[in-house]
């Protein structure tokens, strides 16, 4: 049951560049104690091809990046599961709240909502927008900030949303022509 399943830490604190925010751990992830660990998610392909990283980087490599690239990572609700609609209202809505405290406290550069779907809840939840205020809005930057932060939306890796891989991919390229280098590039 995944009730008992520990949760992946949340790896946050002020000074980043990039926070990375998923919908809720898989199972999978969670088992293996790392982000986007399945090898059917392009999270990490697409990362290294985005610009945003000095060197590659997989799964292992989650915790470490805050130090190497700026980048953390969090999820919109702790509790793992197979899908991501096996969540309750009242964890999205306790999530949100709980993610707009920790975005305004560590405020990160940019905060990289990875679906539409979980930036939509967040909004509603965290940020009182009505659903209708949010549709049809195209990804990427936001017109809503969290103090400094600017919320981003790209489309989910997940091989369920492959179509959008592509349109994924550039979005990463973009942010990473915004941000420029990653810091340890700038070092050597």
């Amino acid at each position: 049951m995944t009730a008992d399943l520990a949760t992946l830490p949340h790896y946050l604190r002020p000074g980043l560049r990039i926070v990375f925010i998923g919908y809720n751990p898989a199972v999978y992830s969670a088992e293996a104690g790392h982000y986007y660990a399945r090898r059917a998610n392009v999270f990490w392909k697409q990362l290294n091809e985005s610009g945003l990283l000095a060197r590659p980087a997989g799964p292992e490599d989650d915790a470490s990046l805050m130090d190497e690239a700026g980048i953390g990572f969090v999820d919109l609700c702790p509790r793992p599961t197979v899908r991501a609609d096996e969540l309750t209202t009242e964890e999205i809505a306790e999530g949100a709240q709980r993610l707009l405290g920790q975005l305004r406290e560590t405020k990160p550069a940019y905060a990289v909502f990875s679906g539409r779907g979980i930036y939509v809840h967040f909004a509603r939840h965290a940020l009182d927008l009505p659903r209708a205020a949010l549709t049809g809005r195209p990804d990427g930057t936001q017109p809503e900030r969290i103090g400094d932060t600017v919320p981003y939306v790209v489309p989910s890796s997940s091989g369920l949303a492959s179509r959008w891989h592509g349109e994924r991919l550039a979005l990463l390229k973009a942010l990473a022509e915004i941000l420029g280098p990653p810091p340890s590039s700038s070092r050597s």
